[in-house]
C-alpha cells in the first residue's frame, strides 16, 4: 500500500509538472504575465514567489494548474497589464499555449522511450525458424526448423520483429533472405503471399507472409509463485512431452491442453536433464474467469539484444510514442463505438499499476511514466470543454469565423463538460473498486 501511495505520486508529480511547464513557458515565451504555477489543487501547502509568479505546491495532488493574467476573458485588465494578458493575445497564440500542456507530454515519452532504449536497447525474440506452414513460400525455399535469419534484402536481422517488419513493408515483392544452418550461410528467395492476421483488438487485418513462425517449443521458461506448477514440482527449462497422453509439439498445444482440461485434474510427461518424468497436477481458474485453466508456467524464448545508435533511440522514441497514442486513440474510439468493452482505469488502477511497476524496477516505473503521459496528453486534446481540447475548439471557432465563442455558450458547454467529466470520474472510481474488490 505504502509503495503504491508513493508510486502514483511521483507518477501524478511528474506528469504534472512537464505538463504545466508546457503551458508556462509557452505563455512565457508569447509575453503572457503567469501569477501562478501550482503542483496539485486546493489548499496551499508552500511555496515560493519569483517575480510575479508564485511557484507552489497545493494539497491535491490530482492534477495542477498555471493561472495566468486575463485568462479569463470577463477581467478586469488595467491598461499596464493589457501586453501580459492571455485573452488579449491573438488566437494562435493563444492556440499554441493551451496545446502545449498535453504536446509537452508527448515530448516527455518520447524523452523517456529514447533514454530507456539508449540504456537497454531493444530486447526481443531471436530470428530463429520454429515452425515451417506447408505450401508456403518458406516450405517451397527449403526452411526449415533452427535455421537463423541474418538478413533480408541485404538489411541484418538481429530481432525476429525486424523480419516480420521486412515481410510486412514487401507488399508482396520479392525478398531475399539470408539464413545460416549448422553455420553454413545460404540465400534463398521467396515471394510474400497475402494473409491475414488479428491486431490488438482481435481484428482481422491484412498483412503479407511467408509461412514461418519463431520457435514456440514446449519448455517452461517461468514459473509462477504458488500456482499449481509450483506445487506439483515443475521447473525451468522442463520440456513438456504429452499432457494425459497427447504429445505435445509447440506451445500451443501446451495451451490447448490445459485451457481444455474444464478444471480437471491431468498428467504431464516431461523430460528433465535427460530422464522423462511423470507428474499430476490440477489446473485452477485464471483470476475466478469461467472456462478459462491454468497451472502457472510461461514458455521459454531466446531472447537477444538489439543495441541502438543515438538517432536509433530518437527513432524508436518517436515510434513508440506514435504507435501507443495512436492505439489509444483507435481504442478510444471503439469504445465510443461500443466495438470494445469499455475497460477504463482510474486513480485506484492506475496507483496499483504504479506500485507493481515500481516493485519490478525503476526502468519499469520510469516506462509506466511515459505509457501514462500519453494517455494524459490523448485525454486533454479531446474536444470536451474544460479540458485543452475543449479550449482549442473554442479558438478554432474563433480563428475560423473571426470572432470569439458567445460567452452564453461557452458557458453552457464548460457545465456540460464538468458534468460529463464527473460522471466519468464516478465511473472509473466504481470500475476500479469492483476491479479490485469484486
Amino acid at each position: 500500500m505504502t509503495t503504491n501511495l508513493f508510486s502514483i505520486i511521483i507518477v501524478l508529480g511528474v506528469l504534472v509538472f512537464f505538463h504545466e511547464l508546457g503551458h508556462f513557458l509557452v505563455a512565457r515565451l508569447f509575453g503572457v504575465g503567469v501569477e501562478k504555477f501550482s503542483l496539485g489543487f486546493g489548499p496551499r501547502i508552500f511555496g515560493r514567489k519569483v517575480g510575479m509568479t508564485e511557484y507552489l505546491v497545493s494539497a491535491i495532488p490530482l492534477g495542477g494548474y498555471v493561472k495566468m493574467v486575463g485568462e479569463d476573458p470577463d477581467a478586469d485588465i488595467s491598461d499596464e497589464q493589457r501586453h501580459l494578458s492571455f485573452t488579449h493575445k491573438v488566437v494562435w497564440q493563444r492556440m499554441l499555449i493551451v496545446a502545449a500542456g498535453p504536446v509537452f507530454n508527448l515530448v516527455l515519452a518520447v524523452v523517456i522511450y529514447t533514454g530507456l532504449f539508449g540504456v537497454h536497447g531493444v530486447n526481443g525474440l531471436a530470428p530463429v525458424v520454429g515452425q515451417v506452414v506447408v505450401n508456403t513460400p518458406a516450405a517451397h525455399a527449403g526452411l526449415a526448423y533452427g535455421d537463423r535469419v541474418t538478413e533480408v534484402g541485404g538489411d541484418p536481422v538481429t530481432l525476429w520483429s525486424d523480419l516480420v517488419d521486412a515481410i510486412e513493408s514487401s507488399d508482396g515483392k520479392p525478398l531475399s533472405l539470408t539464413y545460416e544452418r549448422a553455420g553454413d550461410p545460404r540465400t534463398v528467395e521467396l515471394l510474400p503471399e497475402a494473409s491475414t492476421t488479428r491486431n490488438l483488438f482481435g481484428e482481422e487485418v491484412p498483412s503479407w507472409a511467408v509461412g514461418i513462425g519463431p520457435i514456440q517449443d514446449p519448455v517452461i521458461g517461468g514459473i509462477q509463485g504458488d500456482s499449481p506448477a509450483e506445487k506439483a514440482g515443475l521447473k525451468v527449462m522442463d520440456r513438456l512431452l504429452a499432457v494425459d497422453g497427447t504429445p505435445l509439439e509447440f506451445w500451443g498445444d501446451v495451451v490447448t491442453a490445459i485451457t481444455g482440461s474444464n478444471g480437471k485434474a491431468v498428467e504431464l510427461l516431461l523430460l528433465r536433464d535427460g530422464a522423462e518424468l511423470t507428474l499430476s497436477l490440477q489446473p485452477e481458474q485464471l483470476d475466478g474467469t469461467e472456462g478459462a485453466w491454468r497451472i502457472g508456467i510461461a514458455p521459454y524464448y531466446e531472447v537477444v539484444n538489439k543495441r541502438l545508435g543515438f538517432f536509433g533511440c530518437i527513432t524508436e522514441g518517436v515510434a513508440k510514442t506514435w504507435f501507443l497514442g495512436k492505439l489509444m486513440v483507435v481504442g478510444l474510439v471503439k469504445m465510443v463505438k461500443g466495438s470494445i468493452p469499455a475497460d477504463l482505469g482510474g486513480p485506484i488502477i492506475i496507483a496499483k499499476m504504479a506500485g507493481d511497476q515500481a516493485r519490478v524496477g525503476l526502468s519499469s516505473l520510469i516506462s509506466f511514466i511515459a505509457f501514462i503521459s500519453i494517455n494524459l496528453a490523448i485525454l486533454n486534446f479531446l474536444p470536451i470543454p474544460v479540458l485543452d481540447g475543449g479550449h482549442l475548439l473554442f479558438f478554432t471557432i474563433e480563428w475560423v469565423t473571426g470572432k470569439p465563442v458567445n460567452d452564453k455558450i461557452r458557458e453552457t458547454a464548460s457545465q456540460a463538460g464538468m458534468f460529463l467529466l464527473l460522471s466519468l470520474m464516478v465511473y472509473v472510481f466504481y470500475s476500479d473498486i469492483m476491479k479490485l474488490f469484486f
